[in-house]
């Protein structure tokens, strides 16, 4: 068992590494998983909803035919 753990690692050294500390356990990186869960949960189900209806955008102005001069002049 003990060779094991030798071979392997301490399974909570993690904590310790370069990688944890300095990139993983930083404050802007903390707060961009935040950002990101809190945007897909806002996002999400907006997006479902306008995917099972099967509309547009409703931000999305439609174009309007311009009438052409021989129907404005009759």
């Amino acid at each position: 068992m003990e060779n094991i753990e030798k071979i392997r690692g301490d399974p909570v050294n993690i904590y310790h590494t370069w990688i944890y500390e300095h990139i993983l356990n930083t404050r802007w990186m903390v707060w961009g998983i935040v950002a990101t869960v809190f945007l897909a949960n806002l996002l999400g189900p907006i997006h479902i909803w306008f995917v099972m209806n099967s509309k547009s955008m409703p931000f999305k102005k439609k174009e309007q035919e311009r009438p052409t001069k021989k129907e404005v002049t009759e």
